[in-house]
C-alpha cells in the first residue's frame, strides 16, 4: 500500500533499504508536534513501516560521526554541510526513558535526499545512548 503525503513532502530516497526493510526505499520526515523534538521516518511504500528519530545534536551536542569514504562516496557527500543526520529513537515507556542509536545513524545527501543507514564501527558511540529528557 502506498502512503499518500502532502506535494511539498519530499522523498528520501534510500538505495539500499534500511535494516530490517531492505525492500522499501522512499521515506519521508514527518513532524509528529510542531517544532517538536522528534519525527517520524514514514515509509512510504507502506504505511505501517515508520520509526521515531531525532536530530542527534539536541542532546549530544558534541556528537561528531566520521563516516567511512564507502559511505560518503555512496552518498555523493564532498563536504560535512551536505549532510542531514539523524538517529533512530528507541521508547521505553514502562520506565519513561528514551535513547538514541548515535552508532547507526541516517545520514541524507541535503540536495539529493539520498540516504542510508550507516554503522559507525570504529567508534565508541553506543546503540542505546540515553536521552536526558530533564525531567519532562
Amino acid at each position: 500500500m502506498t502512503v499518500e503525503t502532502p506535494s511539498e513532502t519530499k522523498a528520501i530516497e534510500f538505495p539500499d533499504g534500511i535494516p530490517g526493510f531492505p525492500h522499501l526505499r522512499r521515506f519521508a520526515l514527518v513532524e509528529i508536534v510542531e517544532d517538536g523534538a522528534f519525527q517520524l521516518l514514514q515509509s512510504l511504500e507502506d504505511e505501517d513501516v515508520a520509526m521515531v528519530v531525532c536530530v542527534p545534536w539536541l542532546f549530544f551536542p558534541d556528537y561528531a560521526p566520521e563516516l567511512a569514504e564507502d559511505d560518503r562516496e555512496a552518498l555523493g557527500l564532498e563536504r560535512p554541510e551536505d549532510a542531514v543526520v539523524f538517529c533512530p529513537v528507541t521508547l521505553e515507556p514502562e520506565n519513561d526513558s528514551v535513547h538514541l542509536n548515535l552508532m547507526g545513524p541516517f545520514v541524507v545527501h541535503r540536495e539529493t535526499l539520498i540516504g542510508r543507514q550507516v554503522v559507525l564501527a570504529d567508534s565508541d558511540y553506543p546503540v542505546r545512548a540515553t536521552v536526558d529528557l530533564g525531567g519532562a
